[in-house]
């Protein structure tokens, strides 16, 4: 497949571990044999995916399936191989690419279904969009549900997908911090730390624009005056070009400088040059060319630029950049945002790029909440070095805005408090008017402006105003009711419409992911921005409500018809295809059988989606009647007879070597055919026209003429009609069984006889001796059959203990002992004076441990299978079709007959009968 990478090698790995990652190793291995899952958080470039590997190492008869979240970090994983294994994929791993994982056909996820994996690792699963996890992830778990899971992630933030969260929330097995590697010695610490606000300007006018939106009153200037002591701040600290020579001391030393996203790079990477060539002009510049710095052209002529002057590499925050680069002589972040989780996310990368060496970091950030991340980690890092008993805790940090974030700090405190104020306000007036939809000249009794104030906050948060809400401040706004109204706000209700539509024209919400309507909006993308919204407690109650009301499916892991199809995809990989019995469950209670009827009919009615239909079909589903299909299936083995004996003319006792009775069934669609209103098969002009061509004779036929004529036509050959009673023809006739009753039939003188039949019997029977001569007993041939089937069922008993005999057993000399054994127990009870059940047999069989009551004998018949099969499994959970050894019996519906009486109370389930099930296990909730 082109979106999975196989393994070649069938070599084993060798893989060493440092302690922490060893002991995660043994944690994980013992989650994931009892839970069947284990996830490992651990930072970036600590090393987790070396836990991975040895898992791979420990179980090379199991095959992996290991998922990473686009091509980057798929080259990552493989630039790993040639520290780890040479660069060779081991044979019992295939490498899979969420994103093109979730473009396969139909085809190619049932091909990748048939490889069964044992185990599926799930590569920084922190970083799974729910665009992802719906469209590759949780199609494939549903599909191998056998597969243990492996999650590797970072303790950086919560995972982007809420389902992820949930597969691993109770088997964290190892859960590791930035500072506590840092600790530990598995993350490089930096040997100095600096942070600056660069570019200024623009943070300084979100700024002023932040305090001009608290709508401060006439005569309070005290927020202008912080701001106006932050800025002369500002000013004082060192030039950039001063700073940055100081703490990147190397003059002709390689550098890394890291942007946050492409599109920052492509903001500031030119000022960044100019600024760096400013503070030394030899400076020279490289771009990395390649997602991955192994397979980078121009990484390698940057590490073996050996000219005077700075070398330089710019790049971008990804997961290729984690390679290490030895020679770093220092880094240089340049961010965005001030996310925590950012912040050590880049960092990290940062630290493992620079190899074993330990390099100052200068972190230029555009917002002054980033200034504080580095003071964090730090005091984290202390702390956690500290109690490791390191004696030299922590990282030297330069602070050359230290005063600055001090004053930042307490005008942030102010802005806040009189936010608080004004969010307070509108809350009195939401109570007071019964709503926020408010003129702009609202005030309340102390002058606060409050109308003003939430036309702002509306304004600032569709992006008409500078400024800045965080989400803590737009969530309580939407708890008190506010409506955004404005691009946000028409945004959501474009999307709302176009579902509307959808809904109307498809019945459902289930829209595919990528689904885009007639105007090209992206509705299946909407509709997972909701659901997350939603799973995160951050939709309002009145979209909830509306969105509720035309149909909306929160939670996708429940999708219905995904979780039935997953069944169907498990029934097919067990047996190679959907041939489905109409009453069959699967283990867990599920009909699939009516599933994959009501499926045919929405087929058949052209009610079926169109990708429904091709999934369907990559598993083989056959659209047909099931009727239809299985008489199709036997008119293939009855056109296989014609082709090997030249006609149709097939005996009624035959049967074909796999076991079909084609005799009985051609017979019934002579009697169908001839007898349409007293038949429940059906024979159709196409069906009759199909047998035609095998040359099917539908005149009513006698199966008495036809073993007449075997047995002339072995008295022909042999001589006599000496048949031994085991005798079968080549077409299954019991010829010699047929002779036996003809001749005490035609001996006793019975009506059953015509006269023409008479007449035929005593032709074949001429040259015969008399029944009154001694040597023509005939009771030597029955008492010699019964004693034979006598015995079958002394072996029997021999072989499984008792005289239990399921009524379809016939053993290897081809003696039907089933039907034997019922018939003794039917003679004893409305026979007695039976030739067959003298007392002088029924001592024999008692010998031997006959049951006569039939009732009771096939309960404990099944009993003692059902016992079997606890001793052999430790449960009683037996699929509703399992048959039990080569006696055929069905104990997964005889298991299901006796949930179904302690349910309904059935007084065939006696008190004695329910306490030998407890016995061995039985659970009657199932």
């Amino acid at each position: 497949m082109s979106n999975m990478q196989l393994g070649e090698d069938t070599t084993t790995m060798s893989m060493t571990l440092n302690p922490v990652n060893e002991a995660a190793f043994q944690k994980a291995v013992q989650s994931l044999e009892t839970l069947n899952r284990a996830a490992v958080f651990h930072p970036t470039g600590t090393g987790k995916s070396c836990i991975a590997w040895k898992v791979v190492e420990a179980h090379p008869q199991t095959t992996f399936f290991w998922l990473v979240a686009g091509a980057q970090r798929l080259a990552l994983r493989q630039a790993e191989l040639t520290r780890y294994n040479g660069g060779t994929l081991p044979g019992n791993v295939r490498f899979c690419d969420c994103e093109k994982l979730a473009a396969a056909t139909p085809e190619q996820w049932v091909r990748l279904g048939e490889q069964k994996p044992g185990c599926i690792v799930l590569d920084c699963y922190h970083e799974l969009s729910a665009v992802c996890w719906a469209q590759s992830v949780q199609k494939l778990l549903r599909m191998c549900p056998q597969a243990k899971v492996l999650g590797l992630g970072v303790p950086n933030g919560a995972p982007v997908c809420a389902a992820t969260q949930e597969l691993f929330a109770d088997c964290i097995v190892s859960h590791m911090t930035v500072a506590e590697a840092m600790a530990a010695g598995t993350m490089p610490v930096p040997s100095a730390y600096a942070a600056l606000l660069w570019p200024q300007e623009e943070e300084l006018a979100t700024l002023r624009a932040r305090i001009k939106n608290l709508c401060m009153p006439k005569g309070d200037t005290s927020l202008r005056v912080q701001y106006e002591e932050l800025s002369w701040s500002l000013r004082q600290v060192e030039n950039l070009t001063v700073l940055l020579p100081r703490l990147l001391s190397d003059t002709s030393g390689h550098y890394l400088v890291l942007f946050e996203s492409a599109a920052y790079q492509e903001k500031l990477g030119t000022e960044l040059e100019q600024l760096l060539r400013t503070v030394d002009p030899a400076v020279r510049f490289y771009a990395a060319d390649h997602a991955c710095f192994a397979d980078s052209a121009a990484v390698e002529t940057f590490l073996s630029d050996t000219a005077p002057g700075p070398k330089v590499l710019l790049c971008v925050n990804a997961p290729g950049v984690q390679q290490p680069l030895e020679g770093l002589a220092g880094v240089i972040l340049v961010r965005q945002s001030s996310l925590m989780s950012t912040f050590k996310q880049m960092l990290c990368r940062a630290l493992v790029a620079a190899g074993s060496r330990s390099v100052p970091v200068f972190d230029l950030v555009a917002q002054f909440e980033g200034l504080g991340n580095g003071r964090t980690l730090q005091r984290d890092c202390t702390e956690a070095m500290t109690k490791a008993g390191s004696k030299t805790p922590g990282f030297r940090q330069e602070r050359p805005m230290q005063q600055t974030y001090r004053l930042y700090g307490k005008l942030r405190r102010e802005m806040e408090a009189r936010w608080e104020v004004l969010c307070q306000a509108a809350a009195d007036a939401a109570v007071k008017e019964g709503t926020l939809e408010l003129p702009r000249s609202y005030t309340i009794h102390s002058g606060v402006p409050v109308g003003k104030w939430l036309e702002l906050q509306r304004q600032v948060q569709a992006g008409q105003r500078p400024g800045r809400l965080t989400a803590e401040q737009a969530a309580k706004l939407e708890k008190l009711g506010i409506r955004w109204n404005h691009r946000l706000e028409a945004a959501w209700e474009k999307g709302f419409a176009s579902a509307q539509k959808y809904r109307t024209e498809h019945g459902d919400l289930l829209v595919p992911v990528r689904y885009r309507d007639k105007n090209d909006f992206a509705l299946g993308e909407w509709i997972v921005y909701n659901r997350q919204r939603y799973l995160g407690g951050n939709l309002t109650q009145n979209r909830i409500e509306r969105l509720e009301a035309i149909g909306m499916v929160w939670s996708t892991s429940n999708d219905l018809w995904e979780q039935n199809y997953a069944a169907a995809t498990q029934y097919y990989l067990e047996h190679g295809d959907l041939e489905v019995p109409i009453k069959y469950e699967t283990p867990s209670g599920f009909g699939l059988g009516v599933w994959l009827g009501a499926q045919r009919a929405a087929h058949k009615a052209g009610e079926l989606p169109q990708e429904q239909l091709e999934r369907l079909d990559a598993l083989g589903m056959d659209w047909t009647n099931r009727n239809d299909r299985k008489w199709m299936s036997l008119y293939d083995v009855a056109a296989a007879y014609y082709h090997e004996h030249g006609n149709l003319n097939v005996p009624s006792e035959y049967v074909t070597p796999d076991g079909v009775l084609l005799g009985k069934w051609v017979a019934r669609q002579r009697y169908a055919y001839l007898n349409p209103d007293r038949s429940s098969a059906r024979v159709t002009p196409e069906r009759k026209a199909l047998l035609d061509k095998l040359g099917m004779v539908w005149e009513k036929y006698d199966p008495w003429q036809e073993r007449y004529d075997l047995a002339l036509a072995y008295k022909t050959e042999h001589g006599d009609l000496e048949i031994p009673s085991v005798y079968k023809t080549a077409d299954g006739v019991w010829l010699g069984s047929w002779v036996s009753r003809q001749r005490q039939t035609l001996n006793s003188g019975s009506s059953a006889l015509s006269s023409e039949r008479r007449k035929l019997l005593r032709t074949l029977f001429k040259g015969e001796r008399r029944p009154s001569d001694p040597a023509a007993d005939h009771g030597t041939v029955r008492e010699a059959n019964w004693e034979r089937n006598f015995r079958s069922a002394a072996r029997y008993t021999r072989k499984y203990k008792h005289l239990l005999v399921p009524a379809s057993y016939v053993d290897s000399d081809g003696v039907r002992l089933g039907v034997w054994i019922s018939n003794l127990r039917a003679a004893r009870k409305n026979r007695p004076d039976s030739y067959q059940v003298t007392p002088a047999h029924i001592k024999k069989l008692n010998s031997i441990g006959m049951v006569w009551d039939a009732r009771d004998a096939k309960w404990v018949t099944a009993y003692q299978q059902a016992k079997a099969y606890y001793k052999a499994h430790g449960n009683l959970h037996a699929a509703a079709n399992y048959k039990s050894d080569e006696t055929g019996f069905c104990l997964g519906d005889w298991l299901r007959r006796m949930r179904e009486w302690d349910t309904t109370h059935d007084p065939k389930l006696t008190p004695e009968r329910r306490a030998m099930l407890d016995k061995i296990g039985m659970e009657w909730s199932e």
